[in-house]
């Protein structure tokens, strides 16, 4: 298992960065500590069984099994990570201070990218 670095080991590789490649590396920085607050909410809500969780352009993205609501569906009852709707992607982010979510499907946006 490869070794981690030490927060003095990468503040000194820091510093012997450009300041464009500093502004670059802040700015992905930026976006995955986003990315893992908004990931961080989501995941105490409890409303769906995460079965993936990636970062993808500033937002969190989960692959959640669902339940629908209906009290006759198959997924009213039991573990919701067996029984619930999905696997389905979710989008989340954070505007004006509320975290936002946007359901996505089946097909994430980077493979989306790929197939195009």
């Amino acid at each position: 298992m490869p070794r981690r670095p030490t927060v003095p080991a990468l503040k000194a590789s820091i510093q012997r960065l450009s300041l464009e490649d500093r502004q670059a590396l802040l700015d992905w920085l930026s976006e995955h500590v986003e990315a893992e607050r908004n990931a961080a909410l989501v995941l105490e809500k409890g409303s769906a069984a995460v079965v993936d969780r990636r970062q993808y352009e500033g937002k969190a993205y989960h692959l959640e099994k669902r339940r629908c609501g209906r009290q006759d569906c198959t997924c009213a009852e039991g573990e919701l990570a067996e029984v619930g709707h999905g696997p389905y992607w979710y989008a989340y982010w954070r505007d004006q201070g509320k975290v936002k979510s946007l359901y996505v499907g089946k097909r994430p946006p980077w493979e989306e990218e790929r197939t195009s």
